[in-house]
């Protein structure tokens, strides 16, 4: 017996349109729980190294204005604790000359108590009074019984005085504020660290990027980036600052070129720009610089600029192209842009480099 076919119902005919929706919501709803990975040299891992730069950049900047702030503190801190100390050395001194002459007055004192004892005689009369052959000692025995109530009370205010100077003297310690400079030291150094790190995988990507899209031809040759003066040339120098490398006093990692102050700086050959923003490696105060990867695993570094972002982390940038501008930061006596010119880390001579 062969079954008729029945009518499809209302309910058939609903989940027949909602399969299809709660597919894609269940889909979606996946895909925001585990986010599918960035291909590696793709504009999303640039941004996200670039968000990361700026985040370590700011907590940087930040924690050099508190250091700063608090060196600033620590430093009216010494000055207020040694003119305390000054002041509670002046003030013992007071005390113990206060004390050296409130000592000295009890021993007259008594000296004189026990010569009026000697010369006392009780004599019988019908007040019984006691006679004194020496009018005058007992008088000098009452002066300086007053003498020395004079001396005593100096001496208290001296030591009340001591004990106000020692306690302005612990106040000024200001152990709190040693305590939070070292953390923000410590913050800073981790800023710098996470800086350094983003700045290392950027460099990279654009090494790759550079290698891949632009060739070894782009590379041949690096144009000096300002039309200027070269002040310090690559090498050995005669300034001594550290030992870096041979018998140098003083190895000179590139070349300064002094300039006037806002002229352009350009790139010295075509790449990726990997990082813009103060430097992370300075010590005081700190240089605005541009870093750009290009093929054959080159760097450039412009140091001293002007900080302003006239370009960005992740964009292409091509020979001669506008990067930024002479400035005066960081430790420079004049405005001069210093421009290293690195191969697989190692700084080579920009002026031969290619």
């Amino acid at each position: 017996m062969v079954r008729a076919n029945r009518a499809p119902s209302f309910v058939d005919a609903a989940w027949r349109l909602l399969a299809p929706l709660l597919v894609v919501a269940l889909a979606l709803s996946l895909d925001a729980v585990a986010p599918a990975p960035v291909e590696a040299g793709s504009s999303g891992t640039a941004a996200a190294i670039r968000t990361r730069q700026l985040h370590a950049e700011t907590a940087m900047r930040r924690a050099d204005q508190q250091i700063k702030k608090l060196q600033q503190l620590r430093q009216n801190h010494k000055r207020l604790l040694k003119a305390a100390r000054k002041q509670l050395k002046v003030a013992v001194s007071k005390r113990d000359k206060a004390r050296k002459r409130a000592t000295f007055a009890h021993k007259r004192l008594d000296v004189l108590q026990l010569k009026l004892k000697r010369k006392t005689q009780v004599r019988p009369n019908p007040k019984g009074r006691q006679v004194v052959k020496d009018p005058r000692l007992r008088k000098q025995v009452r002066k300086q019984k007053q003498k020395v109530k004079q001396l005593d009370a100096k001496l208290r205010a001296t030591q009340r005085k001591v004990e106000r100077k020692r306690d302005l003297v612990k106040s000024r310690q200001n152990k709190p504020t040693k305590e939070r400079l070292a953390k923000r030291v410590t913050e800073r150094e981790r800023a710098e660290d996470q800086l350094s790190a983003s700045i290392g995988a950027m460099l990279s990507l654009s090494k790759s990027r550079a290698g891949g899209r632009m060739g070894p031809a782009s590379t041949r040759s690096f144009k000096t980036p300002v039309a200027g003066t070269i002040t310090q040339p690559y090498g050995c120098t005669g300034y001594y600052v550290n030992s870096r490398r041979g018998s140098c006093r003083h190895f000179h990692d590139g070349v300064d070129i002094a300039a006037r102050k806002g002229v352009a700086v350009r790139a010295s050959a075509d790449g990726y720009v990997a990082y813009v923003g103060y430097s992370p490696w300075d010590s005081g105060a700190r240089a605005f610089i541009v870093i750009i990867g290009h093929s054959r695993g080159y760097e450039t570094v412009y140091a001293h600029l002007k900080p302003a972002r006239e370009i960005r982390a992740g964009v292409r940038v091509d020979r001669g192209e506008l990067i930024g501008r002479v400035g005066m930061t960081g430790l420079t006596s004049g405005p001069h842009v210093h421009w290293e010119v690195k191969r697989s880390g190692t700084t080579v001579n920009p002026m031969k480099a290619g």
